[in-house]
């Protein structure tokens, strides 16, 4: 998909938006324990610094690591739709297990139970991450992508 730095940039900024948003919500749903209509506007207004230290490390890190943790499953002469889903599980679990680091320190601190609150804060969110990214964000980001950037 991406080619150049500018693309990538671009790529990363959709999908990271889109993730981060829909995870602000579902972890305000979870704390809360309800999900009314202000709960959409809660999550916009408490999303920005996560979404760009995520953003950050999106781009920094897991989008160099996941491609190559891809490809020791997936080869190069795979049909690209095999490729991507490797790219994107992998994306997912590089991403989830940063940004649950953010998330224990949000809801419990930095505290003796922190391998505990750590693991159950990845499970809990590696669940609703993955659809959100296989189902929303990826196809989203992709088909917003071709749109600003239509090949030939």
């Amino acid at each position: 998909m991406p080619k150049t730095l500018k693309e990538s940039i671009v790529f990363t900024i959709i999908c990271a938006w889109i993730m981060v948003y829909f995870m602000t919500l579902y972890n305000i749903v979870i704390a809360e324990g309800n999900f009314t209509n202000s709960t959409f506007l809660i999550a916009l207004k408490s999303m920005w610094i996560d979404y760009v230290i995520i953003g950050l490390f999106s781009f920094l890190v897991a989008s160099r690591i996941a491609p190559k943790l891809a490809f020791r499953i997936a080869r190069p002469d795979d049909r690209p739709i095999v490729i991507i889903f490797c790219v994107q599980i992998f994306m997912i679990i590089l991403m989830v297990a940063f940004a649950s680091i953010i998330g224990v320190y949000h809801t419990y601190g930095f505290t003796r139970n922190f391998i505990p609150d750590y693991l159950t804060t990845y499970c809990r969110n590696f669940i609703m991450a993955f659809p959100v990214q296989m189902v929303i964000a990826g196809p989203v980001t992709r088909f917003l992508f071709r749109r600003i950037f239509k090949q030939g």
